[in-house]
């Protein structure tokens, strides 16, 4: 079991936090969390990841009001939640969502036309405060990824340090970073790793939140 809940409370208050409710409304900053069937924890079912639900989360208030309701619905139809470590702005997902309902419109596109708030959402990054995910597998013992890191914090990102935050998975490890210099990271990572294979990283992404597989 992974349970990620106290690590993201700890993460959004180190990038900002929320507000402690949303009684009054006209919040514009908000988190995603997203509920997902992993094919590969289901073999019994079709092989292909399905999309369940997605929850928003605009408090601190929502956040403890869904934590047990995600967690209760993981468990029981044996999903995974997944939770934005780059934070929205709704007025500006509200305006894409707009402009993309036009051009959909213009085009005669109707499919999924429920879904386009969702895509733009997911969408979304403020470039000038976006973070990446470095995705470290179980092939990285814990020396090597202590290397790692420490490889990581050598990049020119612009920052004093350029890891954020280490969120657990399933199978490993999410470093949390600020942009950094890839070029460099790739040039030099066959010197410092030999023939192991270079992490995934993701420019705007989800860390996992919750699963009980």
């Amino acid at each position: 079991m992974t349970d990620n809940f106290l690590l993201w409370k700890e993460f959004i208050g180190l990038c900002g936090g929320l507000p402690d409710d949303n009684e009054h409304g006209n919040l514009d900053k908000y988190y995603v969390v997203e509920l997902m069937r992993r094919g590969k924890d289901n073999p019994d079912m079709p092989a292909a990841n399905y999309h369940f639900r997605n929850y928003y989360i605009y408090s601190w208030r929502d956040l403890d009001k869904y934590e047990q309701e995600i967690k209760d619905i993981c468990n029981l139809l044996h999903l995974r939640a997944y939770c934005s470590v780059n934070y929205k702005m709704m007025s500006q997902v509200a305006l894409d969502t707009m402009a993309e309902s036009a051009r959909r419109i213009a085009a005669h596109d109707y499919k999924r036309f429920y879904s386009i708030f969702e895509s733009c959402s997911g969408k979304y990054v403020d470039r000038g405060n976006s973070l990446w995910i470095v995705d470290i597998d179980d092939d990285f013992d814990h020396n090597m990824t202590l290397d790692l890191a420490a490889y990581i914090s050598e990049m020119e990102s612009g920052y004093d340090n350029v890891i954020v935050f280490n969120m657990p998975t399933r199978s490993g490890m999410h470093f949390i970073t600020h942009p950094f210099n890839l070029q460099r990271f790739n040039q030099g990572w066959k010197d410092r790793f030999g023939d192991c294979e270079v992490p995934t990283i993701k420019k705007n992404h989800l860390t996992l939140l919750y699963e009980n597989l």
